[in-house]
C-alpha cells in the first residue's frame, strides 16, 4: 500500500480511505504493508518533461495533422505551457526519457516481493468544476493536476496493468477510487482481486438510491 507519491501525498481523508481498503484486504486474508512509492525521486520531473514532449508534437504538427485552419494561438494554457516547458528543457529530454524507460525495471524489482500495490486512484476528492480549468495560468494548472493525478503516471510510463475500483466514499458523498496495480502480464490477478472485493463490499450503484 502506498499513500504518498514522490513529492506529493494524498490528502489525509483519501489516505485514510486507502488504509481502510487495506484493512478490508487484511480481513479477507491478504497481507498488507505500507511502503514507499516504487519510483525514483526524478520521476515526477521526468514524467512532466515527457508530457511536454507530447504536447510539442501537437503544437508543432497540428496544421499537418489537421488542416489549414489550425491556429495554435487558440490552444489552452496547459498545452502551450507544456510546450514552453519542453523548449526550455529540451537538453534534458534524452536523459529524462531514458530514466522513465528504466522505471519499468525498478517496478519489476518491486513486484518480486509484492503481488499488488494499492494506492488512491487520485490524490484528493473530486474537485469543483473549474478547479482544473486549462485557461488558468500554467503553473497553477500543472500544480493542481500533479496533486490530483499523483499516483497514476507510473503505469503510464511502464505499461503495467492497473484497475480502479469504487470502494470508498468521501465524507461529502463523492466516490473515491482505489487503484490496484500489478506486474506486467498479471491482469488476471487484478481481476480476481476485484471480484473478491466487490463481493465483500458491493460497489455503489448510481441507478439505486
Amino acid at each position: 500500500m502506498v499513500t504518498t507519491s514522490v513529492g506529493r501525498a494524498a490528502t489525509p481523508e483519501v489516505a485514510e480511505l486507502t488504509r481502510e481498503t487495506g484493512r478490508l484486504l487484511e480481513d479477507l486474508g491478504h497481507c498488507v504493508t505500507e511502503v514507499e512509492p516504487p519510483v525514483p525521486g526524478s520521476f515526477p520531473e521526468d514524467f512532466q518533461l515527457y508530457w511536454a514532449l507530447l504536447a510539442s508534437f501537437i503544437v508543432l504538427n497540428g496544421k499537418r495533422s489537421f488542416n489549414r485552419t489550425w491556429d495554435r494561438s487558440r490552444l489552452d494554457n496547459l498545452t502551450l505551457g507544456l510546450f514552453s516547458h519542453f523548449k526550455r528543457n529540451l537538453h534534458k529530454v534524452p536523459l529524462a526519457t531514458a530514466r522513465l524507460a528504466a522505471s519499468g525495471k525498478v517496478s519489476q524489482r518491486f513486484f518480486r516481493d509484492h503481488d499488488v500495490v494499492l494506492t488512491p486512484t487520485l490524490g484528493h476528492e473530486t474537485p469543483l468544476v473549474g478547479h482544473l480549468d486549462p485557461t488558468q495560468e500554467f503553473d497553477v494548472i500543472m500544480d493542481r493536476l500533479l496533486d490530483w493525478v499523483a499516483f497514476t503516471p507510473l503505469q503510464n510510463a511502464t505499461g503495467e496493468p492497473a484497475i480502479s475500483l469504487p470502494l470508498a466514499t468521501t465524507a461529502s458523498g463523492l466516490p473515491q477510487g482505489q487503484m490496484f496495480a500489478a506486474a506486467r502480464g498479471q491482469e488476471a490477478t487484478l481481476l480476481e482481486l476485484a471480484f473478491e472485493l466487490e463481493e465483500a463490499r458491493p460497489f455503489a450503484r448510481i441507478d439505486r438510491s
